[in-house]
């Protein structure tokens, strides 16, 4: 079956701060019947929640901080309370730090675990969202792979297959690998080949990458081959348009990957 489309909101957090509802509103009109919150500028998530419902949107997976320690019943009710089946970190606690050593992989992976468990319950899963710093070498070891190790598979990678490509990794084996992980996968595009250094900057929704440069593309006009990679794709339920910046129109440029996406069966919305 053809996954559903969606988009990861951070790529509209500078719309949504100025006019939340109208760039939803924008979403919708594009034929996205899916989209992933990540955080929620200029609004609330209860004044989302309800724009979402008047508009037929579902939020099946969100960008979100793990339900463990002090915030767990929050952001549980939260998920709950838009419709969330799956919670996926933007980045994981702890930021770059936390896949600088074996052992550090080794203890985020148990933070996921744990939040894993406090989600069971609900039925709901947790999921981890990759750059391209956690996909490198460490002992011989490649670090995403000890984080797969040391959790189940019921701990979802939401792979986005513009940083594998940009870690020099093949989008196809990759999705292959992660397996039945890969319910949500994010088909980002972009130039693979600028090498510009990304520090760390903070949001409402966590710790984010950012460049001076924008090597981020509409779906299709840069160098990753999402057509090859989805024939990768045997789990994925939703695959998601992100462009984490953009030099020009943000919103002509999501709907040029919705387009790309939808035009060649990789994801279906409601137009």
């Amino acid at each position: 079956m053809t996954p559903q489309i969606t988009v990861q909101l951070y790529s509209v957090r500078d719309a949504a701060s100025q006019d939340y509802e109208a760039t939803i509103r924008a979403i919708a009109d594009m034929g996205f019947g899916c989209v992933e919150p990540a955080g929620y500028p200029g609004t609330t998530p209860e004044k989302a929640a309800k724009l979402f419902k008047e508009l037929g949107l579902s939020a099946p997976s969100a960008h979100i901080g793990l339900p463990i320690g002090d915030q767990k019943n929050a952001i549980i009710e939260q998920a709950l309370m838009m419709g969330h089946k799956y919670l996926i970190t933007g980045c994981p606690p702890g930021f770059q730090e936390s896949c600088g050593s074996i052992d550090s992989i080794k203890a985020t992976a148990e933070l996921y675990c744990k939040a894993g468990a406090n989600l069971a319950p609900h039925g709901l899963q947790v999921g981890y969202h990759n750059h391209d710093w956690d996909l490198g070498l460490i002992d011989n070891q490649r670090k995403y792979q000890i984080f797969l190790e040391n959790t189940p598979d019921s701990v979802l990678y939401e792979a986005d297959i513009f940083w594998v490509a940009r870690a020099g990794l093949d989008p196809v084996a990759f999705i292959e690998e992660i397996g039945a992980r890969g319910k949500a996968l994010h088909f980002k595009d972009g130039i693979v080949s600028n090498q510009e250094k990304f520090t760390t900057a903070k949001t409402e929704s966590g710790d984010v990458m950012v460049s001076d440069s924008i090597p981020f593309r509409a779906a299709g006009t840069g160098q990753v081959d999402l057509i090859a990679a989805y024939k990768a794709v045997k789990h994925a339920e939703y695959i998601g348009v992100e462009l984490d910046a953009f030099e020009g129109d943000m919103l002509q440029a999501i709907k040029q990957s919705y387009d790309f996406l939808t035009t060649n069966g990789i994801a279906k919305g409601t137009k």
